[in-house]
């Protein structure tokens, strides 16, 4: 499969988000319809860095996280069309006739972009009985995260 060409977003242009809800397991296609459909706008779902161990041996893998939502950002300002979509379900409103995500929606999807759509694994350690984060989304929650959870591996508050 040809990859597609990157989105040229307008710089001077407001950036708009939205979601779009389709079938679970065919965000790859939105995604690639939704760019293919409008050079403007730029398309992710949303997946998170795991942790998996298999016969003793632990390894990272990459999970989808919201199945059937992906967000798109563009500098347009009508929504994109979704009837020759296939696998598309509905364009999120935040209100009736509003398709532009607002609030702590806008703060998400333009966070998921600023992390290419991935949730990473955060990277802790233990210091003077205390959780610190030394990288990754957690970052942010450094006085939040009380106890370390070493068999699960998640951070307690």
């Amino acid at each position: 499969m040809a990859s597609m060409p990157t989105p040229v977003l307008d710089p001077v242009k407001e950036l708009r988000y939205g979601c779009v809800y389709c079938t679970s397991g065919q965000e790859g296609t939105v995604i690639e319809s939704l760019e293919a459909q409008n050079p403007r706008l730029a398309a992710t779902h949303v997946s998170q860095i795991k942790w998996k161990s298999e016969q003793g041996v632990k390894s990272k893998i990459k999970q989808i996280t919201m199945p059937g939502y992906v967000y798109f950002r563009t500098t347009s300002d009508d929504p994109p069309d979704l009837r020759y979509i296939q696998e598309s379900n509905r364009l999120l409103e935040m209100t009736k006739g509003s398709w532009t995500l607002t609030g702590m929606d806008a703060w998400f999807a333009e966070w998921v972009f600023e992390n290419d759509g991935v949730i990473g694994v955060s990277q802790a350690k233990i210091a003077d009985e205390k959780v610190k984060i030394v990288d990754g989304p957690l970052n942010e929650l450094h006085n939040y995260i009380v106890k370390f959870d070493k068999h699960r591996r998640n951070g307690i508050r």
